[in-house]
This record gives C-alpha cells, sequence and structure tokens, in this order.
C-alpha cells in the first residue's frame, strides 16, 4: 500500500461518522471519569463527594459538546470523512471537561500554586482522550465495514442460491410454452410442404413445392426463430448491505503474533504519556531510565513475536485478547518498575501518567487498542481478500448461468433457425437439383419429419458431438460434402460437459449453414481442437467468400452469446473461414 494510500485509509478510519459513534463517547466519558478521579484524589487530595462532583459534572458538558456535533455533522450530511472535525472536537471536549473539573475541585488560594500541575494534567488527558478516543473510532469503522463485507457477501450467496433454485423450474415452464408456440407457428406450414411430397414429384412440381420452400423459409422460419429468440435476462446488480453482522468473540478467530506491534505500541505509549511529565519535570536520568527500559520491552516484545509457537498462533478472539493482556501487562509491570527505581522517580511525584497505577492501566489499555486494532484490520484483509476470491466464483458461476439460460431458452429457437431451416433449405435444394431421385425425396420428407421432431424435442435429449457432426453431414448429403476433424482433446472435454458440448455443436451448425445457404459453398471443413482448456473451432467453406456486410442476425447473437470470442473472414484461395474459441 503506497503512502497516499494509507493516508486516505487513515482518514477513512478517523474521519467517518464511527468517530463520534456512541461507542466512542461512552470511552471518552469513561476514560474521563477514571482521570477525574485519579486526579482529584492523588494530587489534590480531594474528598470522594467533590471528586465525584468534578467527574460528573465535567462529563455532561464535554459529552453533550460531542453530541451535538455530531449531530450537526449528521445533519450537514456525513459523506466524506472529516478528521479534522473529529480531532478538533475530541480536543474542545478534552480541554473543556478538564478545565471544569479543576474549577470545580481547587481552591482559590491554591490556583496559583497548582498552575503548572493544572497545565501538565490538562496536556496529559488530552493526548490521553485523543489515542484512546482514535483507537475506539478506528476499532468501530474497522467492525462496521467487516460486518457490512460479511453482510453483502452473505445476501449475494443468498441471492444466487436462490437463483439457481428457482431458475430450473421457471426455464423449464418457458420452455415447453415455446415449444407450444414454434409448433403453433410451423406445423401448418411443414405440413403443406409435406404434404406437397406425397406420392410422385414431377420435375415441374419439385420446382414449385423448392419455390414454396424458400418463401416459407423467408417469411415464417426467420421470423419465427428470431420472436422465439428473446432470452429472460438475469439480474446481477449488487444488492444493499443486511444488517452488519457481529463480531463474535467466542468464534471468530486472530493471529495472535500478528496483533503484536511492537514499534505501535512503544510510539503511541511515549506519544501519549510523556508530553504532560516534560511540562511538569522530568529529569534526565529519568528520561534515560524510560528509554532503556523502552527498548528492553520492544525487543522482548519483538522476541514475543518471531518465537510464539505456530499451534498457538490462530486462536478464538477472546483467549487470544486474554494472552496478549498478560503479555502487555508484565511488561507495562516492568517498565514501571524500572521508572519508579529511577533516580528521578522522586522527583516525578507530580507526573502521574508515568509512575502511577493510573499510569499503568493507560498504558495497558493503549497496548490492547494497538492489537484490537492490528486483528481488525487483518480481519479485514482476510475478508476482502475472501470476497475477491467469492467474486472470482461467482462471476464464473453468472456466466456458466447465463450460458444455460442461453441453452435451455433458445434451445427452442435455435431448433427453428438451425435444423428446421436446414432441413427445408436442404429440401428446397434437394428438389431443385438436376439430378433430383426419388430417394432424394424420401430423404427430404425425412427431414421434414425429423425438423417438426426438433421442435418438440425435450432439452434433455442430448447427443454426442460425433453423432450431432454425423447428422450435419447427412443433412447437407449430396448437396455439399462436410468434412471434421476433432483432436482428442477436445473430444474428451466436450464429452465431459454438456452446456460446452451443445454450445460447439450449435456453432458448427450455424457455419455450416452460413457457409452453404449465403456462400453457396460445396465442401466446408470442420476442425475442433483444445488448447489450454478452451475449445476452438475452424470452419473453412470453398464458396464465394463474405462479400458485402449483412445485418446481424440470430446466427451473430447465438456466436456473441457462446463464445469467447470469434471471428469471420475471407479464407485465402477463396472461401470464408469462421475462428471462434468457446469456454
Amino acid at each position: 500500500m503506497t503512502a497516499a494510500a494509507r493516508m486516505q485509509r487513515a482518514k477513512a478510519l478517523v474521519g467517518r461518522s464511527s468517530a463520534l459513534s456512541n461507542p466512542v463517547i461512552i470511552g471518552f466519558a469513561a476514560q474521563g471519569f477514571v482521570l477525574t478521579m485519579a486526579f482529584s484524589r492523588s494530587t489534590w487530595q480531594a474528598p470522594l463527594l467533590t471528586s465525584l462532583a468534578a467527574a460528573l459534572g465535567s462529563l455532561a458538558p464535554s459529552c453533550g459538546l460531542l453530541l451535538i456535533t455530531r449531530r450537526i455533522a449528521g445533519r450537514r450530511g456525513w459523506t466524506r470523512p472529516r478528521p479534522i472535525m473529529v480531532l478538533a472536537s475530541l480536543s474542545a471536549a478534552s480541554v473543556l471537561r478538564s478545565t471544569i473539573s479543576v474549577a470545580i475541585i481547587e481552591m482559590p488560594s491554591s490556583a496559583v500554586k497548582a498552575h503548572a500541575d493544572s497545565l501538565g494534567r490538562t496536556i496529559a488527558a488530552l493526548f490521553v482522550s485523543l489515542a484512546i478516543c482514535i483507537g475506539l473510532a478506528a476499532i468501530t469503522q474497522l467492525a462496521r465495514e467487516r460486518g457490512a463485507l460479511l453482510a453483502s457477501l452473505l445476501a449475494e450467496q443468498s441471492r444466487l442460491r436462490g437463483l439457481a433454485d428457482s431458475m430450473e423450474q421457471d426455464l423449464l415452464r418457458a420452455e415447453v410454452d415455446l415449444r407450444v408456440r414454434a409448433s403453433a407457428l410451423l406445423e401448418p406450414t411443414i405440413a403443406e410442404i409435406r404434404a406437397m411430397l406425397d406420392g410422385e414429384v414431377s420435375p415441374d412440381e419439385a420446382a414449385r413445392i423448392a419455390t414454396r420452400i424458400s418463401a416459407s423459409v423467408n417469411d415464417v422460419v426467420r421470423p419465427a426463430s428470431r420472436v422465439l429468440a428473446v432470452s429472460p435476462s438475469i439480474s446481477v446488480s449488487a444488492l444493499a448491505p443486511l444488517r452488519p453482522a457481529r463480531l463474535d468473540l467466542r468464534r471468530d478467530r486472530m493471529d495472535v503474533a500478528g496483533a503484536i506491534r511492537p514499534g505501535w505500541v512503544l510510539l503511541l505509549t511515549w506519544v501519549t504519556v510523556i508530553p504532560a511529565p516534560l511540562i511538569v519535570g522530568m529529569p534526565r536520568s529519568a528520561i534515560a531510565v524510560g528509554l532503556a527500559a523502552s527498548l528492553v520491552f520492544w525487543i522482548l516484545l519483538q522476541v514475543t513475536k518471531l518465537m510464539w509457537p505456530p499451534h498457538w498462533r490462530s486462536l478464538t478472539i477472546l483467549p487470544g485478547l486474554g494472552i496478549l493482556f498478560a503479555v502487555f501487562f508484565l511488561g507495562n509491570l516492568l517498565f514501571q518498575l524500572a521508572l519508579v527505581r529511577s533516580a528521578g522517580g522522586a522527583a516525578m511525584s507530580q507526573a502521574w501518567t508515568a509512575i502511577t497505577p493510573v499510569g499503568l492501566v493507560l498504558r495497558i489499555a493503549i497496548a490492547m487498542l494497538v492489537v484490537v486494532l492490528a486483528m481488525l484490520d487483518e480481519h479485514g484483509r482476510q475478508s476482502r481478500a475472501a470476497l475477491a476470491e467469492l467474486n472470482a466464483e461467482l462471476e464464473e458461476l453468472i456466466a456458466q448461468l447465463r450460458r444455460q439460460t442461453w441453452l435451455l431458452h433458445r434451445s427452442v429457437a435455435l431448433a427453428v433457425h438451425g435444423p428446421v431451416q436446414s432441413a427445408l433449405v436442404s429440401t428446397s435444394m434437394r428438389l431443385a437439383s438436376s439430378q433430383r431421385t426419388q430417394a432424394s425425396v424420401d430423404d427430404a420428407r425425412r427431414r421434414l419429419d425429423q425438423a417438426l421432431m426438433a421442435i418438440s424435442r425435450q432439452r434433455h435429449e442430448d447427443v454426442s458431438i460425433d453423432d450431432a457432426l454425423d447428422d450435419l453431414r447427412g443433412l447437407w448429403q449430396g448437396v455439399v460434402r462436410i468434412d471434421v476433424d476433432i483432436d482428442a482433446g477436445a473430444r474428451s472435454r466436450l464429452a465431459a460437459d454438456t452446456g460446452l458440448r451443445r454450445c460447439v455443436i450449435e456453432v458448427c451448425r450455424e457455419s455450416a449453414s452460413n457457409a452453404i445457404r449465403h456462400g453457396r459453398a460445396r465442401t466446408v471443413a470442420i476442425s475442433i481442437v483444445e488448447s489450454a482448456g478452451r475449445i476452438g473451432v475452424q470452419v473453412r467453406d470453398d464458396g464465394t467468400g463474405l462479400g458485402s456486410p449483412s445485418p446481424a442476425g440470430l446466427g451473430t447473437a447465438m456466436l456473441d452469446d457462446t463464445c469467447l470470442r470469434w471471428s469471420l473472414r475471407d479464407a485465402e484461395g477463396g472461401g470464408a473461414e469462421l475462428i471462434a474459441t468457446v469456454v
């Protein structure tokens, strides 16, 4: 991640509406109450009731300031990160709380004497409040993002499962309805042509029937195939996220060693705790001891991180946090003992954030905030990676659903456009041929009967690639020679994938039909090969070539729907060549 991206991410974590959410304000109130009670009881030795009054009395206006800021920002539309507003409001609330509590506790006679202590107290409270509240804001935002991501993911999975369950029955019903419509549109025309072929057919009658068939193809079959080819759409638009999923401390897991961030822990600890003692007065010896203790603590954390047992690395969140709490408690306890025993410990009696039990609690709290942030950040990365992986699987599933939808819905239209139209055209060409025989007329009758059967054939009546291409050769036998070459890899792949096989069959049928009807080809060569998991289809003919471009029809739409890519061009030496890739 680049520096600019990290900066944008930090702004999103700190400047979103979660930065002033209820958990953050509650955390601000809790740590403010603890700080005020600790200051008033240890520094001023104020009575318990006075301390409680100062703690509660200072929280009301400071928390109220945060609530008012959140309300105003929400009304004006909190649609983009506003880290400056968040930091300014938290700082103002912290200073307001400290000022009010000091005013309640301090007596007028001691105001001058306590001035330096009050200033140190205010600065200490400010940095502690910012550190804890920003940590809570980041945790809340990460938890919301994680919950929304998981909810959206589950919603999309549920939608796709429901789509897959319902689509089969819906499309089967649609297929039956379409076959009824197709039969109503085409049976009268085919039955009329079939009746014309009963008995002996003279050359003049054959020519008249051929003309009638050509007119039927143009006036009935092609329009019917276009009407029946309208496919239902599959909506794949994103859904609004469901209610955010909660983090389950007892079931979700965390990377314990990965959540130990020694550098961040030491940096935030010093930035938060040190400013106030420096203002009050910290001897150099104490600074040296603190730095040495911090370095030792950092080394111990690094060693703990590197030497963590592999079988304990992934634990459920609750025991993982407990183990890390113990680690940071012991480390900070040793750190504090080193400060207290230093030469300047006595001179730091007012620098309570460094050497008192409250300071110990604050440092442990900051360390645990870093742990939780690291844990949630890791969960976020894992969730995004899982989402990206699942999205790839969903895209593949949606592509398969679309292909299956096309196969189910257009099986009727393709039966009309392919077998029916080809049967009629081949019959017309046989009848118009000067070499027409009684056998060719009988074959024309058989082809027309097969065309009627193709309209009512159910989709589960599948054929192998060899049978389908043998039938294609037989359809044009005596009119056009069709040569087929299929390599072993393609044959194996097509045998295992019914949908892919049906798509390849339709590509071969459409290409051969176009070469014969539009290119007047006498020879068509079909080659099917497998490469890198994809099926390549090449259809070459010796016809007149492409000629002038024609408007896109059902055949073009079929190639667009079934092929990853395809191209049609004039072949060297004459004729046309189709090259298609099907997945």
